[in-house]
């Protein structure tokens, strides 16, 4: 893979706990190890994405192929911006750590990850838990069924992008009855 040659994906996963948000990102997730790529999860709980091996050195963020994952603690973040580039980064979870992080850190999530030729996948379970940051530089977001009021969020997202995220969200709505694990993507990069 040629990563500066690409575009790098940021896509925010959201929905409350059940909903099948894991499940899809596992299935992602295997295809884009089949395809070669490295995987980096980093989890709050250890008992999270146990069938991926921990990451026990920080040499190894530079070299590991395959999936791994890392237990958030003060600094993970600062040594994945220092030794991880060309892979998959996955923050499950993240509303539990990312407040902690620096503006310099998001700004190098957000706006440096191409460079560092890294496609991100962030899990949330509700629309406001977002950071505003993410939805300026999301390429996609994967809706499943979520309780929280959007309408908090619509000072930080485009208006037609904020149109099909509420009109997704009334989709959902309609069919969790049927199936609790629907779930929508809504492309809010239209480059891609």
């Amino acid at each position: 893979m040629n990563e500066n040659n690409r575009y790098a994906i940021s896509s925010i996963l959201c929905g409350i706990n059940g909903t099948g948000k894991t499940t899809l990102l596992k299935k992602i997730l295997d295809n884009m190890i089949e395809n070669g790529n490295r995987v980096l999860i980093v989890t709050p709980d250890p008992i999270e994405w146990d069938n991926a091996a921990p990451i026990r050195i920080w040499s190894e963020l530079e070299t590991f192929s395959g999936i791994r994952r890392l237990v958030y603690s003060p600094g993970v973040m600062e040594r994945i911006q220092q030794h991880y580039s060309n892979g998959v980064l996955v923050l499950d979870d993240c509303r539990v750590y990312i407040r902690a992080q620096s503006n310099d850190f998001m700004q190098w999530l957000q706006i440096r990850r191409r460079q560092a030729g890294i496609d991100l996948f962030s899990v949330f379970h509700g629309l406001t838990q977002v950071p505003p940051v993410y939805f300026t530089f999301a390429t996609n977001l994967i809706l499943f069924y979520t309780k929280d009021n959007i309408k908090r969020r619509g000072d930080y997202v485009d208006d037609s992008d904020f149109a099909l995220i509420q009109d997704a969200k009334k989709r959902i709505e309609k069919h969790i009855s049927s199936n609790p694990y629907y779930y929508e993507i809504i492309k809010l990069d239209k480059r891609l």
